[in-house]
C-alpha cells in the first residue's frame, strides 16, 4: 500500500478529508467532534455545514495548511493534518472576539461549548508569544494508524520549524502524546476542560456534560527550535506555573 502527503489546495479535496477526520474522531472519542457539529440538521446537511465551516475558517487564515495523506491504490485519505504558521506572535494585536458556538441554538449547551473553548485557547495568549507553528489538528483513519502516516503529518511541520528556525507547539490528547515526543516535543502543561458549577444546571446542560465526557485533560507540548532541549540552557517561552 503506497502512501503519499499532499497540501490540500481546493475545496474539491475537503469533503474527503472531513469524512476522514469524523471516522478518526469516533475511535477513540474525540469531544471535539460533538463540540464542532451542526445541531438540529439531518446528516447530510450535518456532512454539508462542517466541510464548510471548516474549509471558512482555513481560506480566511492566510497561514493555514492543510495537509493530507492519501491511500496511492484506493485514494482514501488515510489521515490529515492542520498546520498553522505564524511568522509574528500570534497573540499580537487586537484581542480575538470570544467564541461563539453559532452552529448550536440558543442557551445552555452553546453557553458551554463556548465556555470550553475559552478554557482550551486561553493557554495560547501565554505560550506563543513569538514566531512558530501551532498543529491544531492531526487525525489517522483507524484503518491506516500505525503505518506511518501520523510521522508523516507531524514531520511536515517540524521540517517548516527547522527552516524558520522557529519552535513549534500542539495540544495533545493521551493518545497523540508519544508521536509528538518522538518528533522532538516536549510536555510542558495540561489544560483541563470542565464544566464549571452552576447552581442549576439544566437537563439540557447535564445531558450535554455526560455526552462530552467531562472533564478533558489536553496536553500543552512545545518543540524548541530544532527539536533540541538543552538543560538550563534553552529558553522556554513561557513560566508554566502561569499557564493554567
Amino acid at each position: 500500500m503506497g502512501l503519499t502527503l499532499h497540501e490540500v489546495v481546493s475545496s474539491e479535496e475537503f469533503p474527503a478529508v472531513v469524512d476522514s477526520e469524523r471516522e478518526a474522531y469516533k475511535t477513540p472519542f474525540n469531544a471535539f467532534d460533538t463540540m464542532y457539529t451542526p445541531q438540529g440538521l439531518d446528516p447530510t446537511a450535518t456532512r454539508d455545514a462542517i466541510i464548510k465551516n471548516q474549509w471558512d475558517q482555513h481560506v480566511n487564515n492566510p497561514g493555514g495548511h492543510w495537509l493530507k495523506v492519501v491511500d496511492s491504490e484506493t485514494g482514501t485519505v488515510a489521515g490529515a493534518a492542520l498546520w498553522h504558521i505564524y511568522e509574528t506572535d500570534p497573540s499580537a494585536g487586537p484581542e480575538e472576539p470570544r467564541p461563539d458556538a453559532v452552529w448550536w441554538p440558543e442557551g445552555d449547551q452553546r453557553k458551554l461549548i463556548n465556555m470550553l473553548f475559552e478554557q482550551f485557547l486561553e493557554p495560547r495568549k501565554k505560550t506563543m508569544r513569538r514566531p512558530c507553528l501551532l498543529l491544531e489538528i492531526c487525525f489517522v483513519r483507524p484503518g491506516y494508524r500505525r503505518r506511518g502516516v501520523g510521522n508523516m503529518l507531524v514531520e511536515w511541520g517540524t521540517k517548516k520549524a527547522d527552516e524558520m528556525h522557529v519552535e513549534a507547539f500542539v495540544e495533545a490528547t493521551d493518545d497523540g502524546r508519544p508521536l509528538y515526543a518522538r518528533h522532538g516535543f516536549h510536555y510542558m502543561n495540561p489544560i483541563v476542560l470542565d464544566a464549571k458549577k452552576v447552581d442549576e444546571p439544566s437537563e439540557q446542560w447535564k445531558a450535554l456534560v455526560k455526552e462530552l465526557r467531562l472533564p478533558i485533560v489536553i496536553h500543552i507540548m512545545w518543540r524548541p527550535i530544532g527539536g533540541k532541549f538543552i538543560e538550563g540552557e534553552t529558553v522556554i517561552p513561557w513560566k508554566t506555573e502561569d499557564i493554567i
